[in-house]
């Protein structure tokens, strides 16, 4: 081999490894931005902002541009008084052309205040020469704003050349500089310094100042003003507010979010949809990033602007409650919803509400379709949107016949066995967007296999312009695992005689023809595996009513007074058992009050120290026990509402005292500590009786579908693959009712299991399928 050969293969190897060295020092340059965002993003969601503040700085040496950054760099300023800090950030977006015309005015302010009269000139000449290029709204009031602040600073730069302008001034600073740098202090401090011998000519003239105010102009705006009440000016300055805010940069509802903070993903998430989609977009992100929040920061922005005075929220029904109790607890939106108990005394009337939130399966029914589509919506906002994938459906049909200004469609999986569905998707938010159907069949999909897209960089294109679709990486969330262990209790044979009483009991009852009491003898059966006190609280109520036949009523009497004989059972002795045998902070969650009454007992007889938390309390109180959990006791006794909003990841245990029926309840438990913020592994206890309705329902949960190793939000996306047919409580009750024999109930219990678990395929094939179509190529 050639000299010249070797040489050229050297150098060839020489800039592979330099190649290799680069991506390496910027791959490795990534991970520490990376760590140092989440960092600084948990400072900010304490509001640690004197802990943030070094993070920001670190990160931006890293991405000096880090356009996000700089916008946590001026937060932060503001929310510690250090305009500096804020002018530092300005100086850095204003220098790379990010600063919109709202912004510009906030970085005129901080610069004239800064005393920067001559770049608070460049500004303003730089800003007034772009909305002269261009036409936006509010324009004029825009333009006298920068004229005055042009005016203003002007004026302050002319009064400082007119005190430089003295000839002498500068003779006189570089004869006052020399002497000071001549000046020797006498060798003797007694020493009187010699006198000046400067001549007269050189002696400073004095200077005559004169300070005139032009009041005319102040005087004339006086008398052409009008005279306001404290109201009106009130009601102005929010007016000008919501019009300085009028591109969306700002997002105005965010200060009035409660309990809870917007990750940056969602806010700009948010942002796109307002500025980029114009209000109409599809919310893919993939299952746990809070696609409902973004839906929420979107609709509660434009509510909060006056853009939408009415609007229609439709969800899978058992996602009504939860959408309720986001929509109150998190941005203070009360809503009628088809979950309230006066839902159906109000008829047509219901659906007239400016608001409202409804399942779908009730809004489409024949009764409310002609009711729900005849009127006109601002913002419509669907959830789980992967039920509107076939046209000829009635969840379709309804959502392509609602008028509607603004929709937001929500969904993990927007494919889920064909690219026709997603075509019917972006044909409700954007028809034509995909041409006709024929005509995206031809163009985009292979013939033979109707998941595999062609032209996938024209779809793309078409496709940004209406879906958005964040991933778990670009997120940065990394929660630590989960660990769940089931206890079973073996109960004492007082126990058992009492749970097999209450069990024949409400099989009389729905044998009766009580089965419209449905609710009250579900809740009677789960009170059952909860505890003896509250059971003997709902029998109480149902004897207070005395609508029963007397041998009913008497058996009701017999099961009420076996409730009261009992004490502290096995389930309590067990809790005690894991309290002393897993030290630090837990968390005991119960469902009623009955029980949460008999356990506060329990605990002070056995002198455990707790603090205690249900919905009964005022949220003064509320906060003084999460405080005593945090700085004082290791026990925090809870009921469903469990510190809702408040930051509880600094426990990491949790035993499910009684379980809930509704696996989506039992996920909402533990995302009360399994979430953003957690720092070590969370530890779930769950407690049931050996043959109760728990034990069968935590077998098909624990053993059939792993549902404790799942990603916060998938248990919805399979349960969401069995809803159409029954919600899984009410199956749970009627396998209990109707089995004759316990081999009956094992194996329908059985088959139970084995549809959740088809049900779980379905959604991991589905999930696969849209990672690959998707993946990160519709991320902000």
């Amino acid at each position: 081999m050639s000299r010249k050969s070797q040489d050229k293969r050297r150098q060839k190897r020489k800039a592979k490894k330099k190649k290799i060295r680069v991506a390496e020092t910027a791959a490795a340059r990534s991970e520490k931005l990376d760590n140092l965002i989440w960092e600084m993003e948990e400072a900010l969601y304490d509001e640690q902002f004197e802990r943030a503040l070094p993070l920001v700085k670190k990160a931006l040496r890293l991405a000096p541009n880090h356009w996000g950054m700089l916008n946590n760099l001026g937060y932060i300023g503001e929310k510690l008084g250090r305009p500096d800090l804020e002018l530092e950030a300005f100086d850095s977006l204003y220098a790379q052309g990010k600063l919109d015309d709202n912004q510009l005015m906030y970085y005129c302010d901080l610069l004239f205040r800064a005393r920067r009269h001559s770049d608070v000139m460049a500004v303003a000449e730089d800003a007034l020469s772009g909305i002269s290029r261009r036409r936006t709204k509010g324009a004029r009031d825009k333009k006298r704003f920068f004229e005055s602040f042009r005016s203003v600073a002007g004026t302050a730069l002319e009064a400082a050349a007119v005190i430089e302008k003295t000839p002498a001034a500068p003779q006189r600073r570089r004869k006052a500089a020399t002497a000071r740098k001549e000046h020797k202090p006498s060798s003797t401090p007694n020493e009187a310094a010699p006198p000046s011998k400067a001549p007269a000519a050189d002696r400073l003239p004095d200077i005559p100042v004169r300070i005139h105010i032009d009041t005319e102009p102040f005087i004339q705006a006086w008398q052409r003003g009008i005279i306001v009440t404290p109201e009106e000016y009130e009601l102005a300055l929010d007016a000008y507010h919501i019009r300085l805010n009028e591109t969306f940069d700002q997002l105005v509802c965010l200060g009035s979010l409660k309990d809870i903070h917007s990750l940056w993903y969602q806010e700009e998430t948010a942002r796109k949809v307002l500025k980029r989609f114009r209000g109409r977009a599809l919310l893919a992100d993939e299952v746990g990033l809070g696609k409902t929040i973004e839906a929420l920061i979107v609709f509660s922005e434009y509510y909060r602007r006056g853009m939408v005075k009415n609007g229609l929220i439709l969800t899978p029904t058992p996602l009504v409650s939860q959408w309720r109790d986001e929509l109150k607890s998190k941005f203070d939106l009360e809503i009628p919803c088809t979950d309230d108990s006066d839902y159906r005394r109000k008829g047509d009337h219901f659906w007239q509400a400016p608001f409202v939130l409804a399942s779908i399966n009730q809004a489409k029914t024949r009764k409310n379709f002609k009711v729900v589509t005849e009127r006109e919506y601002d913002i419509v906002i669907v959830d789980e949107a992967h039920h509107l994938k076939n046209r000829n459906t009635l969840n379709w049909k309804l959502v392509n016949a609602l008028k509607k200004k603004y929709l937001l469609m929500l969904t993990a999986t927007p494919v889920e066995n064909n690219l026709m569905e997603l075509y019917n998707l972006i044909t409700l938010l954007k028809p034509g967007q995909l041409k006709t159907a024929s005509a995206f069949k031809q163009e985009f999909m292979t013939r033979g296999d109707p998941t595999d897209p062609q032209n996938r960089e024209k779809l793309k294109d078409l496709l940004n312009a209406v879906m958005i679709r964040n991933t778990r990486a670009l997120a940065s969330i990394n929660i630590p695992p989960r660990f769940a262990q089931t206890i079973r209790v073996q109960s004492t044979n007082a126990e058992q005689e009492l749970y097999q009483r209450i069990t024949d009991l409400v099989r009389r009852l729905n044998a009766d023809g009580a089965s419209h009491h449905k609710l009250l003898l579900k809740n009677l059966l789960a009170e059952a595996g909860s505890s003896p006190q509250s059971v003997s609280l709902s029998l109480n109520r149902m004897l207070a009513k005395r609508d029963m036949p007397a041998d009913r009523e008497k058996d009701v009497q017999a099961i009420n007074n076996l409730c009261r004989s009992m004490d502290f059972t096995q389930k309590n002795r067990m809790l005690l058992k894991l309290i002393k045998s897993n030290p630090g902070k837990i968390i005991i969650f119960v469902k009623y009050l009955g029980t949460l009454d008999s356990l506060v007992q329990f605990l002070d007889w056995e002198r455990i120290p707790h603090a205690l938390f249900h919905g009964g309390m005022q949220n003064a109180e509320k906060d003084q026990q999460i405080a005593r959990f945090r700085e004082d006791v290791d026990v925090l006794l809870t009921t469903e509402i469990g510190g809702e909003g408040r930051n509880l990841q600094f426990c990491h245990q949790m035993v499910n005292y009684d379980l809930p029926w509704n696996p989506m309840k039992i996920e909402q438990r533990i995302g009360r500590i399994h979430r953003f913020g957690q720092e070590k592994e969370v530890m779930i206890f769950n407690l049931c009786n050996g043959g109760s309705i728990e034990e069968y329902i935590l077998d098909i949960l624990d053993k059939k579908i792993n549902m404790f190793e799942m990603v916060i939000g998938e248990i919805d996306m399979i349960l969401g693959r069995m809803r159409g047919e029954q919600d899984f409580s009410d199956r749970v009750y009627d396998i209990w009712v109707n089995a004759e024999t316990e081999a009956d109930r094992a194996a329908a219990f059985n088959h139970l299991g084995s549809h959740l678990k088809r049900s779980k395929t379905s959604y991991q094939k589905t999930k696969n399928l849209d990672d690959a179509l998707f993946g990160e190529n519709y991320e902000l």
